[in-house]
């Protein structure tokens, strides 16, 4: 039971954005890492959330949980994955309430780190629903070598990622959303490349590929 709490506020406090871009690193933990399921079962159970009203990854979290230990089980794995966003919104709400984001001070200090690591998180956000994707439609990027051999599946593919991002840019030029510097920043868009060659060619944990994306964010993109 201490193991299904620790991994699931592990998933819960370290990997961002929702849904799809959430389903490689479940499955890399859930499947591959712990075998609480089998690649059909956690497959079944993710298209069954798809069909179910709510958020989807919380409901793959109260899926595994049931399989491990019934109801309890469940109710104990979606505490452990909302407890990291529930207690950061719960002092986000209390710093925004008192103004304390934008005063000089400790607290002014550490919502300006979390901006600038966020900036750096959103695009590798990006790339795991890339990730994602990809896993889904069954396209298999091959490592090292192999990479050179099938550059051109690679770069189809990366082409069509970029003109995604460019869609999704003027789109959010043309509603004002701040969003709009992932392609303005060249240094955002490195990032962006960067994960997706960390997640498809060389499988490096989802999890690690978002505490780089937060550390480069806080190094370059603090602009």
């Amino acid at each position: 039971m201490l193991k299904l709490f620790l991994t699931f506020l592990k998933l819960g406090a370290f990997i961002f954005g929702s849904g799809h871009a959430l389903v490689n690193a479940m499955q890399d933990e859930i499947v591959d890492k712990q075998q609480w399921l089998t690649l059909d079962q956690f497959q079944s159970g993710w298209a069954s959330a798809n069909i179910l009203p709510g958020p989807i990854a919380t409901k793959v979290v109260a899926y595994v949980g049931y399989t491990q230990a019934g109801v309890f089980g469940a109710a104990l794995a979606v505490v452990a994955y909302l407890l990291p966003s529930i207690s950061g919104m719960t002092l986000l709400g209390a710093a925004l309430s008192y103004g304390a984001v934008d005063r000089p001070g400790p607290m002014g200090t550490l919502f300006g780190a979390l901006r600038a690591a966020v900036r750096g998180i959103k695009p590798a956000v990006l790339a795991l629903l890339a990730d994602a994707f990809l896993s889904f439609t069954g396209v298999v990027i091959p490592r090292g070598s192999g990479l050179v051999a099938n550059a051109a599946p690679f770069a189809l593919v990366m082409v069509g990622i970029t003109i995604s991002l460019a869609g999704m840019w003027r789109l959010s030029h043309a509603t004002g959303a701040d969003s709009r510097y992932l392609l303005g920043d060249p240094r955002a868009v490195g990032v962006f490349v960067l994960s997706m060659v960390a997640l498809l060619v060389f499988r490096i944990d989802a999890i690690y590929v978002m505490l780089a994306a937060a550390a480069i964010g806080l190094t370059y993109l603090a602009v």
